[in-house]
């Protein structure tokens, strides 16, 4: 009788569980609905997703029949286990590129200070000197800053003097710029637009950059934070009314988050667009790769890490973690040869690069 209960109440538990999780897809493949409150619901996807695997290894043991509605949900959600686990044998990161090839490389600095040990000289010049001579066509920064190191010379000056030409934000001078585009090759073309925020410097640069071969645009994003500090509920968690706070400033963090990006996201694709030339979009998008961002660059472009990637690709340097928000996607006139996160742990993110070849154009007959 016990063993009835059991099943009855693990049966009651597992059809909502796989309804929520298909609406949660449906969500995340259409788009359809742009409410903050859809963005809470596409964010939790990989807990509904290990929550059916969870459900499918019970019933196999119960009752096997039942463990065929979770298997399903779980094919269905397949492309979203994808973009958080890949496996690319046919692309490994080349060691070496071809002339013909276009290494790309994007990094939330975080101002060079790291937020651990903001006063520690030695790191922040070791972080300026990884930047300043990583071997790259074109560098995407975020969140970058002109701070002054013991040369007397400042981080823009020290990256600038090695990496060519630049577009940057205007924000009073290059030295208060946040966004700023390295290139190897002319730039004939910026455009900036800061939006505003919560005390962030967030917003967009794109520069159109022109090759041997062609001429194609960049965009260099940072959308608006979600402000998630999960390390201030763990070290609250012996106080109960402050970790309750704290969990709240995470959600009203998260809602602000989502309603912003619903609005920033319009201006990203309108640049996607209306571009005239082959586009790369750089950037910390401060969103999981399940959310309203992500699904409609998706819907234009090629994301680095799904074509080219290996693991799990995480590339926040704090808490949780445990996600992936800074990405490189790429519009259908490239063939990417491989893309690798670099676990270099001097800011709270992790930088990203990628090799791409412009395709080869058809002639007409």
């Amino acid at each position: 009788m016990l063993k009835k209960v059991a099943t009855s109440l693990l049966w009651l538990i597992s059809l909502p569980w796989c309804i929520y999780t298909l609406l949660a897809y449906l969500l995340g493949y259409t788009i359809v609905w742009e409410h903050w409150i859809a963005g809470f619901i596409m964010l939790s996807i990989p807990l509904a997703q290990l929550g059916c695997l969870v459900l499918f290894v019970a019933w196999l043991c119960i009752r096997p029949t039942r463990s065929v509605l979770p298997l399903v949900i779980l094919l269905v959600g397949w492309p979203f286990v994808l973009r958080t686990l890949q496996y690319s044998p046919l692309k490994p990161y080349p060691k070496h590129r071809k002339a013909s090839e276009l290494k790309v490389f994007s990094y939330n600095v975080c101002g060079f200070s790291i937020p651990q040990d903001l006063e520690n000289i030695e790191k922040r010049t070791k972080l300026v000197d990884y930047v300043t001579n990583f071997d790259a066509d074109i560098k995407c920064f975020q969140e970058f800053s002109a701070v002054w190191l013991p040369s007397n010379k400042n981080a823009y000056e020290i990256v600038a003097s090695k990496n060519g030409y630049r577009a940057f934000d205007t924000q009073g001078s290059i030295y208060n710029s946040k966004l700023v585009i390295f290139s190897k090759y002319p730039i004939i073309k910026q455009k900036v637009k800061i939006w505003p925020d919560y005390g962030q410097s967030n917003g967009y640069l794109y520069a159109d950059i022109v090759l041997p071969n062609d001429t194609i645009r960049v965009i260099n994003v940072q959308l608006q934070s979600m402000g998630i500090r999960v390390g201030r509920v763990a070290r609250a968690i012996d106080d109960y009314n402050k970790a309750q706070d704290e969990s709240k400033d995470i959600l009203r963090s998260l809602k602000r988050g989502f309603i912003a990006h619903a609005e920033e996201i319009k201006e990203i694709e309108r640049l996607i667009d209306e571009s005239p030339y082959p586009t790369l979009v750089c950037g910390d998008l401060n969103e999981m790769p399940y959310g309203l961002v992500y699904g409609h660059i998706s819907d234009r472009l090629y994301n680095a890490f799904e074509e080219a990637g290996n693991g799990l690709g995480f590339t926040l340097n704090r808490s949780p973690r445990w996600v992936r928000i800074d990405n490189q996607f790429f519009s259908e006139e490239f063939d990417i040869k491989g893309f690798k996160t670099h676990h270099f742990d001097l800011s709270d993110h992790f930088p990203i690069s990628a090799i791409y070849e412009l395709k080869s154009k058809k002639k007409g007959l």
